[in-house]
């Protein structure tokens, strides 16, 4: 595992072990039909690259395996969607996910901007493929996203 540091994250990560689920994994498409997350797979390949970058620092196909929401149409036409990822890994220090109330088990992400989108890692693992490799990290994502499919 590599040692990288992600805004305040500092994380540990098998790049090759989580490239290689990614690499073997289905598109989010293929479990999903709707025309958010065949909007989101299209334009995946029209991320800034510091952004496909951060995705390939990972290990992390983003049109592939994560967990994606389309929240609203933005004035200036993008849609606003929140995406999560599995990584193998491990946070070594970073911020919490804040309790959503008093003694709560539920909590939200603490996002931070890194390079213009919001980010977060967390230890609180959602819908991990049964396949996915152990240790597991995730990761979370909102960003303005163009609309591309019609």
């Amino acid at each position: 595992m590599k040692q990288t540091k992600i805004g305040p994250w500092t994380i540990e990560v098998d790049v090759d072990k989580t490239k290689e689920f990614y690499d073997k994994y289905h598109l989010i498409t293929e479990d999903c039909d709707c025309d958010y997350c065949a909007n989101y797979v299209l334009a995946c390949e029209r991320f800034p690259s510091k952004i496909k970058d951060l995705f390939n620092s990972l290990g992390i196909d983003p049109r592939k395996e994560g967990e994606v929401s389309e929240y609203m149409l933005n004035k200036d036409g993008t849609h606003l969607y929140g995406a999560f990822y599995h990584i193998v890994g491990r946070i070594i220090d970073g911020p919490k996910w804040i309790p959503t109330k008093k003694g709560s088990e539920v909590s939200t992400p603490n996002f931070v901007e890194h390079y213009g989108v919001d980010v977060s890692f967390t230890e609180d693992l959602t819908l991990v493929p049964e396949e996915f490799s152990m240790p597991t990290i995730q990761f979370e994502i909102q960003m303005n996203v163009p609309w591309m499919f019609s």
